[in-house]
């Protein structure tokens, strides 16, 4: 197997999410009554995080106009609380991180291109059940904008060959 070449192997353990449902970004992101902004007026049922963030954005038959966002919650929060969104819980698994910059398509395609090579010629590992998704590991945008890119971190599904687990 090769070396990994500026990208990690990681298990995110199963846990309980808010869930944006199936939405065009613009609908998550870019209107007044977009899913980031209740996630901006309802921050204390979001489950903090000292360093990965734990929130997930997916593109559902890589298609951006249908895509899902989920955040992880608090313990005791219910669905009562987050009408009119949906407690999911996200399953977990083992995914090949590699950081891209998402304003430059270049980098981001070529990013997953070589992601997809490393579990094609992958020994142990094939392409994994869940979606491929991303996150920003900087979501207050400080570090981006001194950068001036935007990080995005990829996140392929990755499970065990046959035999290798």
């Amino acid at each position: 197997m090769s070396k990994l070449k500026n990208m990690r192997l990681v298990e995110i353990p199963k846990f309980r999410a808010l869930s944006s449902g199936i939405l065009p970004l613009d609908k998550i992101f870019f209107v007044e009554n977009s899913f980031s902004a209740w996630l901006d007026a309802h921050r204390y049922l979001i489950k903090e995080h000292i360093f990965e963030p734990q929130d997930f954005l997916w593109h559902e038959n890589d298609d951006i106009n249908r895509s899902t966002w989920i955040v992880a919650v608090k313990d005791g929060v219910t669905e009562n609380d987050t009408t009119p969104y949906s407690i999911i819980e996200f399953p977990g698994g083992m995914f090949l991180v590699a950081t891209c910059d998402e304003l430059d398509n270049d980098d981001l395609n070529e990013t997953v291109l070589e992601m997809r090579q490393w579990i094609d010629c992958s020994e142990v590992f094939e392409y994994g059940d869940l979606p491929g998704m991303c996150n920003m590991p900087n979501p207050d945008g400080a570090i981006d904008k001194a950068l001036g890119i935007a990080q995005q971190q990829i996140f392929l599904p990755i499970k065990f060959k046959e035999g290798n687990a």
